[in-house]
């Protein structure tokens, strides 16, 4: 890692591996004269920009929590870092529960564990949120898939499935979507143990809304908001368009008495699910870390990054009091795989065809000239390009794989009473 300079502003150490929230976190603090280092132990390919100064590999922490600590500690002696600043959820996870092995080196950029295992437990953000009188979906906390069949007829369907944590160790595991019993039955024919916990809750409807905060002091000290357009996978997850508005004051009133509820202090989104016909909201989640739209308000003149540090460095922020509403972001590489996805299962479903020809229909609008993508900028290419080609390889080799599965013969099975010749 590169030594620290001699200079008024100390490096900033910028942990995870997402490079349409990493890249745009670098270009803020870089035009304002903070070095950004950035450091990765997911084993994801390098990010390459000209904001990052030096870029590093350590070991993953829970596989080698000794090495990691080490590692990580060495670097911030060595990089002079002050701040520390976690940027997905294995990172955050990480992060707090080494929070004491690292406060002394530099400033984290999360709060203590206590605070922090709020927000990773879905559950616990949940149950405080009812305290606040927010509106939560119908959920029940369930350990092994006999429990799911005890909620037919008191459950409405649809019913989501999903992780109760964002702890690291099951992240991986995926979210399911049952529109009646028989799916259930079909999906876990054999008893199956759900360890940790997952959450059942109830569908709900509408558009995802982000209400983005910057708390500091338990005063909100930015606040944006945005509305997702278009999802990965259709049926709802990541942003791939999404266009800012002006914050609803009933959701900001929200969301900040969730954040000051969990003593939230840092950046944070709010994830609503607002109903288009009547307005209501039901809050979803809190990501208590910088989000993938990270460049949208940066964009739209809301700074939070440099917000971040300026208040951690005792200055006042200079906020803006209206962001560019309508401003519309994209995730290109989330819009390939998106009509990657609904091209090859068209073939087999009528709805995914609907959603394919609506897909179509949005591309000029997210990808005309008032659309901001969420990677490139003309002084820094190098990270949308590389982004596209690791898109573009990851895809063709996982086509060429299923091509291979189908066209290969099954292999039968050995004839225990013929002998090898």
């Amino acid at each position: 890692m590169v030594k620290a300079q001699n200079s008024a502003k100390r490096p900033v150490l910028v942990v995870g591996w997402i490079p349409r929230i990493i890249v745009p976190i670098a270009r803020s603090l870089h035009r304002n004269g903070v070095p950004v280092d950035v450091v990765d132990f997911n084993l994801q390919p390098r990010i390459h920009s000209r904001a990052i100064r030096e870029f590093r590999r350590i070991p993953r922490p829970y596989l080698d929590p000794m090495q990691f600590v080490q590692q990580l500690q060495d670097l911030i002696r060595q990089g002079g870092h002050d701040m520390v600043v976690p940027t997905d959820d294995q990172a955050l996870v990480a992060l707090a529960e080494h929070y004491d092995e690292f406060k002394h080196l530099a400033h984290i950029a999360c709060p203590p564990p206590e605070i922090t295992a709020r927000v990773l437990d879905k559950n616990s953000t949940l149950q405080i949120a009812q305290k606040c009188g927010i509106r939560v979906p119908r959920t029940k906390v369930i350990s092994n898939s006999v429990q799911l069949l005890e909620f037919v007829g008191s459950l409405p369907f649809p019913w989501v499935l999903k992780p109760a944590s964002k702890e690291t160790r099951v992240e991986e595991t995926k979210s399911y979507s049952f529109a009646a019993a028989h799916e259930v039955t079909a999906k876990f024919s054999t008893v199956q143990e759900f360890t940790p916990p997952l959450l059942l809750q109830e569908y709900c409807s509408g558009a995802g809304v982000g209400v983005e905060m910057l708390m500091h002091e338990g005063e909100c000290r930015a606040v944006f908001q945005h509305r997702r357009l278009q999802e990965y996978p259709y049926t709802g997850g990541f942003s791939v368009t999404a266009v800012a508005e002006r914050p609803d004051p009933v959701l900001v009133e929200q969301s900040l008495a969730l954040l000051r509820a969990l003593e939230w202090d840092g950046p944070a989104m709010v994830e609503f699910k607002v109903n288009p016909s009547d307005g209501s909201a039901v809050l979803m989640e809190v990501n208590g870390r910088y989000w993938g739209t990270i460049s949208l308000p940066i964009t739209a003149g809301i700074d939070f990054p440099l917000y971040h540090w300026q208040l951690r460095h005792g200055e006042v922020p200079a906020v803006p009091s209206q962001p560019a509403a309508g401003t519309k972001w994209r995730w290109t590489r989330g819009h390939i795989h998106l009509a990657h996805d609904l091209l090859l299962a068209s073939r087999r479903s009528k709805s995914t065809r609907k959603a394919l020809f609506r897909s179509l229909l949005r591309l000029p609008g997210a990808f005309g000239p008032s659309g901001h993508d969420s990677l490139f900028a003309f002084s820094d290419p190098l990270p949308a390009v590389l982004e596209l080609y690791e898109t573009f390889r990851y895809l063709l080799a996982d086509d060429l794989r299923a091509l291979y599965r189908r066209l290969s013969p099954p292999i039968k099975a050995a004839d225990p009473l013929r002998s090898d010749p």
